[in-house]
């Protein structure tokens, strides 16, 4: 479903992704995992057209993604849900909901993808008239996946779901993501919570220095010294390289 070869990008003089290269297939969970700074959210910005491309490609689903604007992305099925969740605080829950729904293809089902999302996160229905702004940062967390998922996402991206919440929390979101993947959207999740994003994904990615230097199974990447080091720490993004080529 998306091909990523050779990709390179960042921010003004500064070169974030060096070279990236992975691979989604269509209906699968995919984990992105990587210290900070490694270039994680970099590659979901460029992915959902936030950060232009400096050389490389991405096929997604036959078409050549980074030849479209960010618009056309989301009416072809690409869907973010960004880190930081970036809710609009001034606006109740349902009105943050329909503007996911704003391209022609999500609008024709918007009353029923609407209670979709409400039957997936009760609490928003609950709060569907409050301001986004007064929610705990869990519910913004939910409102932030059920906005994304109003858009008619074939391919969801998440960024950091797990980011500032509480364990209670984090389990009920990836409970959400579970129920999410059983209706066979492709989801691409960047996390930093190993535990949690191994046990939705079938397999995932390591990251360091704006490079993927590992890559297997969820089973896989549980029992890998380079996961481990790259969360707790133990070795440095040079280090790990060199174990990888070693």
């Amino acid at each position: 479903m998306l091909s990523v070869r050779d990709l390179h990008a960042g921010y003004g003089e500064s070169s974030v992704l060096q070279g990236l290269n992975f691979d989604l297939q269509k209906g699968e969970v995919v984990c992105l995992l990587g210290a900070n700074g490694a270039g994680k959210t970099t590659t979901m910005a460029v992915l959902s057209g936030l950060v232009d491309a400096s050389s490389g490609g991405v096929n997604y689903d036959g078409q050549d993604l980074l030849a479209m604007a960010s618009h056309q992305r989301v009416e072809a099925g690409l869907s973010l849900s960004p880190e930081g969740r970036k809710v609009f605080p001034n606006l109740t829950v349902e009105e943050n909901l329909v503007l996911g729904s704003f391209n022609a293809s999500a609008r024709a089902g918007r009353a029923a993808r609407l209670e979709e999302v409400y039957t997936l996160f009760p609490r928003l229905a609950e709060r569907r008239a409050q301001s986004a702004g007064l929610m705990s940062g869990g519910e913004q967390q939910m409102l932030a996946l059920g906005r994304a998922i109003m858009a008619k996402p074939r391919l969801l991206l998440l960024d950091e779901p797990s980011l500032g919440l509480a364990p209670m929390i984090v389990q009920a979101v990836f409970e959400a993501i579970r129920k999410i993947a059983a209706t066979e959207i492709t989801i691409f999740l960047v996390e930093q919570n190993t535990h949690a994003a191994l046990s939705v994904a079938s397999r995932g990615y390591v990251m360091s220095a704006g490079r993927i230097v590992h890559a297997g199974s969820a089973a896989e990447l549980r029992q890998s010294p380079e996961v481990r080091d790259a969360f707790i720490g133990g070795k440095s993004a040079r280090t790990i390289r060199e174990a990888r080529h070693a």
